[in-house]
């Protein structure tokens, strides 16, 4: 009678197992078309490096008089990121910081998504 019991359980542990079908789940094929595009970068905000040796008092002061904000000052590097003001444009803005003593380099403050593709970067020499 034991093991009657015991083969009938087994028996139904076997069928229930054979007759669950597995959930197959396949990942669908990235269609980039359906996705919406923001721009490559921040419209309003850009990156500013200067020199150390410099120092950053002046470049400081013309950020308040031109009247842009500090969203981010970096520690590891001499740079921050700057909010342009409302009344210029952000082309117009890196331009002007270009200009002033002291400033290595004015660039766009990119947006790089996980769900972004792959792109080579090209390098012509």
């Amino acid at each position: 009678m034991k093991y009657s019991i015991s083969i009938l359980l087994l028996l139904s542990t076997m069928t229930f197992l054979m007759a669950c079908k597995t959930k197959k789940t396949s990942l669908q094929p990235l269609i980039l078309e359906n996705y919406k595009y923001e721009p490559e970068h921040s419209q309003h905000v850009f990156l500013l490096m200067y020199d150390a040796k410099v120092g950053k008092e002046h470049i400081m002061k013309t950020i308040k008089e031109y009247g842009c904000e500090i969203i981010y000052e970096y520690n590891s590097i001499n740079g921050m990121a700057l909010k342009k003001p409302n009344d210029k444009s952000l082309e117009e803005t890196m331009s002007f910081f270009k200009k002033v003593s002291g400033v290595i380099s004015v660039e766009y403050d990119h947006i790089i998504r996980l769900t972004d593709p792959v792109r080579p970067k090209v390098v012509f020499n």
